[in-house]
């Protein structure tokens, strides 16, 4: 069974059967766009890409790659992600550079907060930007993500994106796994918050 059938279910679970888990699909178009060889063009092509009506070869060549194709919804939301890896993946060339989007240390909630400034007192997305993102639902979503990939790509910031993929894969399908999701960036958000002010004080 492959991951765009079991996204189908109305009960929407993890690949159960061997295959690869969401998470480690979204981490491995990660690591991929971050590699020196990955091309410049094709990630300009995912940067550029309307998720609602993705285009690019390279789109379409990565997602068979994976075994995803097959689920117009579920190609939307991979579409989704792939843009926003490719916004989030830097492009500075250097042997000690990590241009890969994802950090697996950082919760998104966490990374929403501070940004790249761990001793950041007031935060780098605001609280009331983060209760619209957490309370939309369907294309409002997705805007709003966008918008959040982009203001977290200006400023270089990384996160986890397990965590995001299962997020976004959740929405519309999974609602127990999803309201999981938005509690998860919640509280690592106001978890940061409160740590923040501590050592403030």
């Amino acid at each position: 069974m492959t991951i765009g059938q079991t996204v189908e279910r109305a009960n929407v679970s993890e690949p159960a059967d061997g295959s690869p888990s969401w998470a480690d699909v979204a981490v491995r178009f990660a690591n991929r766009m971050a590699w020196a060889d990955f091309s410049r063009g094709d990630l300009a092509n995912l940067r550029r890409m309307r998720p609602e009506r993705p285009g690019p070869a390279v789109y379409w060549r990565l997602m068979g790659q994976e075994d995803l194709l097959g689920s117009p919804a579920l190609e939307v939301k991979w579409a989704l992600i792939l843009h926003g890896i490719a916004l989030m993946t830097s492009t500075v060339q250097g042997d000690s550079v990590n241009r890969n989007a994802h950090d697996g240390y950082t919760p998104v909630g966490r990374a929403l907060f501070l940004g790249r400034d761990t001793q950041r007192s007031t935060a780098f997305y605001s609280d009331t930007r983060l209760l619209r993102l957490l309370t939309a639902r369907g294309s409002s979503l997705h805007s709003l993500l966008t918008r959040m990939f982009r203001i977290a790509a200006s400023s270089g910031v990384r996160f986890n994106w397990r965590e995001m993929a299962r997020f976004i894969l959740r929405e519309g399908y999974d609602n127990e796994g999803v309201e999981w999701s938005r509690r998860r960036i919640a509280r690592a958000y106001y978890l940061a918050e409160q740590q923040s002010s501590r050592a403030g004080d």
